[in-house]
């Protein structure tokens, strides 16, 4: 079985972490994020991942070339324009020649839940396609699906107020298709979730499987730090080749790239330092996510902050929660 896997976004939600990286790309407990979704696609029984890139995609692209890569075959298809996601569908179900069903992926979520069970439950139900739903505790921010008492949608309420969501069911980003389902795309650049999927709903050709367990969607950092933290709790050891800790300093359920440097007395708690940053003396960082190259001198502090690649935070400096720094800058001063 075939997955297309939706990579062509920007990932202007997680800026400045993307300003220099794929947003899929991004590390969590030092793995691209991506990878966990590969993994969870080799252990659900997929065969071959059909990448759907964007325009300005070229290292997600040289990242994972086509060919064979730990027991999956990748496919590349590249779009010449923007075609949102059902465009995206569309143009790779043809350049790939999928002809079966297929599972498509939104590439900036993760997920833990049976893949099997999901597909049995499409079967059983002779649905078009299968979406599957997460429970969520604040369902403001996503799609929240309406369901019948038989699990098919009837309904969808995009980004309801906070208190006022039908319910705590989200689209999670995963989609079982059935093949003649795409012949039902309109053409040009259109959303699924705008178009193909109400349009199945309200002839009751879409079901819901409603799955437990583990999902976050990465694309903005509250939500690609939180999973971090669950992932390194998770883990006894969250560090990445050559990377070196003084003996006096603390790593709490945070993970530190290849070539970090931390020295005495600091404390990281709930953070992700990607690779090479340079943390020096009585340092502290907690809840905040420092990109490749960050350099933090002495005394700093550091609380629920962005930082960009190759910024600089001088001696003494403290960052105040919602800070966000940009790449290459410099940040002298007591606060900030």
């Amino acid at each position: 079985m075939d997955a297309i896997v939706l990579v062509g976004g920007q990932g202007t939600r997680l800026r400045p972490l993307t300003a220099a990286r794929h947003k899929s790309l991004v590390p969590i407990c030092n793995r691209p994020a991506i990878d966990y979704l590969f993994s969870w696609l080799r252990e659900s029984g997929i065969e071959r991942v059909v990448l759907a890139l964007g325009l300005a995609n070229e290292d997600l692209a040289d990242a994972y070339p086509a060919g064979v890569r730990d027991g999956l075959e990748f496919v590349t298809v590249l779009e010449k324009q923007r075609l949102e996601s059902g465009g995206a569908i569309r143009y790779a179900v043809e350049q790939a020649d999928i002809r079966d069903r297929f599972l498509v992926l939104n590439g900036d979520v993760y997920m833990e839940f049976d893949f099997r069970q999901a597909l049995a439950a499409h079967e059983k139900a002779g649905a078009l396609v299968t979406m599957a739903l997460s429970p969520v505790d604040d369902p403001s921010q996503f799609g929240v699906a309406v369901l019948d008492a038989d699990n098919w949608i009837s309904g969808f309420h995009e980004k309801p107020p906070l208190g006022h969501a039908p319910g705590n069911l989200v689209n999670a980003g995963a989609w079982i298709f059935e093949r003649e389902a795409v012949g039902m795309i309109p053409g040009g650049a259109v959303r699924v979730e705008e178009t193909l999927f109400p349009s199945l709903a309200e002839r009751g050709r879409l079901f819901g499987y409603v799955f437990e367990g583990l999902w976050e969607d990465i694309g903005t950092s509250e939500r690609y730090l939180s999973l971090n933290q669950l992932l390194a709790a998770r883990s006894e050891s969250n560090l990445g080749p050559e990377c070196v800790i003084a003996p006096t300093a603390m790593l709490i359920t945070s993970s530190a790239g290849a070539g970090c440097a931390i020295g005495e007395r600091v404390v990281i708690e709930g953070s992700i330092l990607w690779e090479h940053v340079t943390i020096a003396d009585d340092v502290s960082v907690r809840n905040s996510i420092l990109a490749d190259g960050v350099t933090v001198a002495t005394g700093a502090t550091i609380d629920r902050a962005v930082i960009g690649h190759g910024a600089t935070i001088g001696a003494g400096v403290v960052l105040l929660p919602g800070t966000i720094i940009q790449p290459g800058s410099r940040v002298d001063g007591a606060t900030t």
